[in-house]
This record gives C-alpha cells, structure tokens and sequence, in this order.
C-alpha cells in the first residue's frame, strides 16, 4: 500500500528529525511507525535523519513526542528532538512555554530568544536508575558513576547515567583522536550487560565551563552531530566529578553548542537552538 506523508523537517546541532503531525488525524500504528522509520531516516534513497517524531494528542500537555530510530526502535527520551517538536509546535500555536510527553514523563519547555530551554529531570545514576538498561549493578542503591567497561582492547573506567536514555560517559585527553564508532560497537555488542543497547560519550573539559563531546547513538548505531541527552548527561557527569565548576556548562559537539544548567531544584535545564529545515510531502509504501 502507498501511502502520502505530509512532514516537517526540523534540526538541533545538526540532530536531524521528520516530524508527523497527527494531532487531528488518524495515528499511524507502532509497527507501521517502526518501518517508516527505518525507510524514511535512509539519506541515500529517502528523506534521511537521525529519526522520525510522530506528535500526538495527549491528556494535559499541548502534545506527546513519539521517537522512532532508524533501527526501528522507539527511544525513550530525545533532547534535540523534543526541542524540534517544541520549535514546531511554538511556532503553529504561538506559545513561549510548552509541555511535551515524552516515555520519560513530560518535559517543560520555555522558547525565549536564547533557544529553547528544557527541564529534563535529574541526571539519574544508581543501580536502580539502571536496571532497565543494565545488568552489571550487584545493589539498587550502588552509584553507577564508577563504571568499568571493556572494549576493542581498551579498558575503560567512565560512568554510566538515565537522562531519559541511558549514557556511558568516559573522559577523553582529545576526543578528535578517539575511535568512537569503533569502541562503541563493541560495547553495544555486548548485549548480556547492555540488552537495548547504550549511547556512549566521549567528553573532553576545554575550559572551567566547557566541554567538548562526541556521541554514539544506539537506535541510530553511529555516531551523530549531537546528542542533548547525551549533552546533559555529559555536563551532569562532569559537574559531578569535577571535571568543570559549577554553573551552566556549554558542552561542543561537532554539530553546534549546547548549555546545561543544574538549577536549584537538582534538575537539569537543558537550552539549544532548533530550526525548520523545510516541508513536503513524501509518497512511500508501507
């Protein structure tokens, strides 16, 4: 069956997404959903990008973001793209503050001139944050800050965090130099520690606020031009570490910059750019 797809195409640092509104109409099913993905995000012989965001009604918030991967996954959080969706959504209804549901609770965003700003809870790291993701906490009250993991003949001291997806965070001396698809492969083949796969950072302090950054993504299984929960839980790790003072620190991946603040509350404020790309309609069988 060929089916016609009216889209937005919106990007954050370089994070592509093909936004689906479905807000009035009939929703695509999840196993329908799975498959556009994987055909939709190709850059070769379709649209392409780092995912697809189906936006749905839902109860109390303006909107629920629904993240497809190019595997034909559904993530559970997506920093940059809850950002699209709210540069979307503000942008048709007009509103400087919006709430968004996402599979890890709903998220507050403020639109302001300095981008869009918002809270993602706290950076999560106990076993018990975990055990979703991960088989290797003994105890759910154990910090997973001090994590060990091996990969490509390397072992790796880094600390393991739940931003709404979970992140390996491991410090880098120069993180242009770092073989990051590489090492992360390996690690997302060890599928008996990590079941759904992990998102692995590589992150390098450039100055007392500032950190550069290099993320793999599982769902995308490559390394992407930014990652905002990958951002925040870079930022969240080395506030706590001290690899950086306090105070908003501005993480650098290749594909623009991204502030994090921890605020009084604990929780982490995330604020970026997001910018329509362009529209269309896309005919595509399903």
């Amino acid at each position: 069956m060929r089916k016609r797809l009216r889209f937005a195409k919106y990007e954050a640092c370089g994070n592509d997404f093909i936004l689906i509104d479905e807000m009035s109409g009939r929703r695509t099913p999840d196993r329908t959903r799975s498959s556009l993905a994987t055909k939709l995000c190709d850059r070769h012989f379709q649209i392409g990008a780092d995912g697809v965001i189906f936006i749905e009604k839902a109860h109390g918030v303006d909107c629920a973001m629904r993240l497809f991967e190019p595997a034909g996954n559904e993530a559970d959080m997506c920093g940059n793209g809850i950002r699209c969706v709210a540069a979307y959504l503000s942008h048709g209804i007009r509103k400087s503050e919006v709430t968004v549901m996402s599979r890890d609770g709903v998220k507050d965003i403020t639109v302001s001139s300095k981008g869009y700003r918002v809270n993602m809870g706290k950076v999560r790291c106990t076993g018990a944050d975990l055990k979703e993701y991960w088989t290797g906490c003994r105890k759910m009250t154990d910090s997973t800050l001090y994590v060990s993991v091996a990969a490509k003949n390397r072992r790796l001291q880094g600390a393991l965090v739940n931003t709404g997806e979970p992140h390996l965070v491991f410090k880098s001396e120069d993180v242009d130099t770092e073989d990051v698809v590489g090492i992360s492969e390996a690690i997302n083949g060890d599928r008996r520690r990590f079941p759904g796969g992990v998102n692995v950072n590589f992150a390098q302090p450039v100055g007392p606020h500032d950190i550069k950054v290099r993320t793999y993504e599982r769902g995308v299984y490559d390394e992407t031009l930014a990652c905002g929960t990958g951002a925040t839980a870079t930022a969240g790790v080395a506030i706590k570490k001290g690899w950086v003072k306090p105070g908003t620190v501005k993480v650098h991946p290749p594909g623009g910059c991204i502030s994090i603040e921890i605020g009084k509350d604990g929780n982490a404020y995330m604020t970026g750019p997001a910018t329509k790309v362009f529209e269309g309609v896309v005919s595509i069988d399903i």
